[in-house]
């Protein structure tokens, strides 16, 4: 019966470590809600990229068919027609168009998590606490009861 108590400390180490690997381990519930919120971002980066490439196919199509867009993206690139002149302000700044940017490159974060070497030293190392504390608790059983027998 004695031996059977010292399989807590086995099962006190599966504990530690089912548990810690759970919560902090390479598959844990820390590395999944830190991987969906990388998801949720680049969900959020698609969904950027998505509108940008509709807006850049409506300037597309406008450059393709629309000759007054072509005239109003070349005059602001300094192009005119023979009868214009251009009157230069200097001091103004540039007082052309701003360009959509082509898009944000997103990098994802690996996932913080314990490495399962870690876990297991730490449940073994709680599973040897277990058994030193059980044997310390023997030892101090039987000294009580040979001191019992010694008194009496």
């Amino acid at each position: 019966m004695r031996f059977l108590k010292y399989l807590i400390a086995v099962w006190t180490t599966l504990a530690v470590y089912t548990v810690s690997a759970f919560f902090t381990g390479s598959t844990g519930t820390l590395a999944f809600q830190q991987l969906s919120a990388e998801q949720a971002k680049q969900k959020v980066n698609i969904e950027a990229l998505q509108n940008l490439n509709r807006e850049l196919g409506g300037t597309l199509d406008s450059l393709k068919y629309d000759s007054d867009t072509i005239r109003i993206y070349a005059r602001e690139l300094g192009y005119g027609t023979q009868d214009e002149n251009f009157v230069r302000i200097v001091g103004l700044g540039g007082a052309r168009k701003q360009r959509v940017t082509a898009g944000q490159i997103t990098v994802p974060r690996f996932p913080g998590y314990i490495p399962d070497r870690i876990l297991w030293f730490a449940a073994f190392c709680a599973g040897i606490v277990v058994l030193v504390l059980l044997s310390i608790s023997e030892f101090m059983r039987e000294r009580r009861k040979r001191w019992r027998d010694y008194r009496s």
